[in-house]
């Protein structure tokens, strides 16, 4: 019966965990119903926990569930990202979790209930810490679940991610230990927590200062993926004559800001100024400023984002900095961020994956960030609020535009202004006005210190609980 029983709560967690994140989901990162989903995920398998049972069994079913809920990247990038990358980005958010459920068990049993309660969240929250620090920096977080409701995620303007984490373990463990021990005391707990954690969203979204109003367009067409990859002149010429068209119609929509996709096309010296040129001319007619991933093969190869101004200034370029583990490995990171006198930051893709190094750049005030990307098509939704967290963390609009994903333009509290998919069949636009971030935020100031609060307090809980007698209740 123990078996049984552990089978289904691991298979109803993970079945919660794999829908709940966006991966292979809708097409579009606006508010819908799984952010709840995703929140009542831990409880089956906290409440296995809490009850008395095997630790080896409580652990396996721990592990199986989170692992069920990462298969949502097989669909994704199985046979797209080396196979060791893809079994690291599985296994160690399961065997986080593992290790907060069990080390949550340890001290309910060694200490007090509420006292595995509160380990829960903290080892959830300090193992996805942890887990940021590795390659692929933040993206396995559950946090980006709650995004879908823009006053769950205001909080992380104060501290980042791992409030909405600490918040998500603290309620699901609560509610579990409820059932577990018929107390309403707890099922009160996690309702306050929630309730408080929404109230302060409202309050701060309902208080919002106003910006200036920007004026941005995106374009992206997948049909042109091809053509970008190849290695010569005319196909690099093509591709950009076809997105300045589309820039061309987007300023005809009074479009000030125009992005378009990551690595549009491969380009080398000899052709370059060919290049831009065209985007040049697209920048100056349209009064706009204009920003361009690209591919160079220089002297080094790099993944770049162009800009060009409608002054007619010599364009700059940035450099992306945290390249795709295997399938950027034959790219030079960039070493500098990149921002603009009217405090328009520059980043691509995989860049917003990172909170610590977006908080970096966001000491100097960024309020709008323009954002080439290339995503997997079922991945879009997910990445995409990757980037939108970051603008909440940090106090900036978003304007992101995506190669097989979305075209987002996001404001500075997560809100999704205006989204459209990009498709095969043609160029994509799509135009938003979106007011810009009030810059530097309170967790830009203070950084991660709920995480090393969170680190420190499980460690100090497991070790009182280490020289505890067993709780025989």
């Amino acid at each position: 019966m123990t078996f049984i029983t552990a089978v289904l709560c691991a298979a109803i967690s993970g079945a919660a965990f794999y829908f709940s994140c966006g991966l292979g989901g809708n097409v579009s990162p606006t508010p819908g119903s799984l952010w709840a989903v995703a929140l009542f995920a831990p409880i089956p398998v906290l409440w296995f926990a809490f009850r008395p049972g095997k630790h080896w069994i409580v652990f396996l079913t721990a592990f199986a569930a989170m692992l069920i809920g990462a298969a949502n990247l097989l669909p994704v990038y199985a046979g797209v990202l080396p196979l060791p990358v893809l079994i690291i980005a599985m296994a160690a958010p399961a065997l986080g979790f593992a290790g907060a459920v069990m080390g949550a068990r340890f001290i309910a049993r060694r200490l007090a209930p509420i006292s595995g309660v509160i380990a829960f969240a903290a080892l959830w929250t300090g193992f996805d810490y942890l887990l940021s620090q590795g390659p692929n920096g933040a993206a396995s977080s559950p946090a980006y679940s709650q995004l879908e409701l823009p006053w769950m995620i205001q909080g992380v303007s104060v501290f980042g991610i791992w409030i909405i984490t600490a918040v998500m373990g603290l309620f699901a463990a609560a509610m579990a230990m409820g059932l577990v021990r018929h107390k309403t005391g707890y099922v009160l707990l996690a309702v306050a927590v929630l309730v408080f954690n929404l109230g302060y969203g409202q309050w701060r979204l309902a208080s919002a200062p106003q910006g200036a109003v920007v004026h941005v367009g995106l374009a992206g067409d997948d049909g042109l993926i091809g053509a970008g990859l190849k290695d010569d002149e005319a196909s690099a010429l093509s591709v950009a004559k076809a997105y300045a068209a589309a820039g061309r119609s987007l300023a005809q929509q009074n479009a000030a800001v125009i992005v378009f996709p990551e690595k549009i096309a491969v380009v080398r010296p000899v052709w370059a100024s060919a290049v831009d040129t065209t985007f040049e001319t697209l920048a100056h007619s349209s009064h706009a400023l204009v920003v361009a991933g690209v591919d160079t093969r220089g002297p080094e190869r790099q993944n770049k984002a162009m800009v060009y101004f409608a002054d007619g200034a010599a364009p700059q370029s940035y450099s992306k900095r945290r390249l795709v583990p295997g399938l950027e490995k034959a790219f030079a990171p960039g070493t500098a961020s990149f921002m603009l006198a009217d405090r328009t930051g520059l980043a691509i893709c995989k860049d917003m994956d990172f909170p610590d190094m977006l908080r970096g750049d966001a000491m100097v005030g960024p309020n709008l960030y323009a954002v080439p990307a290339w995503d997997f098509g079922g991945d879009a939704v997910w990445h995409a609020r990757l980037a939108i967290m970051r603008g909440v963390e940090n106090g900036f609009a978003v304007a992101r535009a995506a190669n097989n994903g979305l075209l987002t333009v996001s404001d500075a509290y997560g809100r999704v202004l205006a989204v459209k998919q990009t498709a095969a069949g043609g160029m994509v636009t799509l135009r938003g006005d979106v007011q810009r971030g009030p810059g530097q935020t309170l967790y830009a100031g203070i950084g991660d210190s709920l995480a090393y609060l969170c680190l420190a307090l499980s460690v100090l809980l497991l070790g009182v609980a280490a020289f505890a007698k067993p709780d025989a209740a």
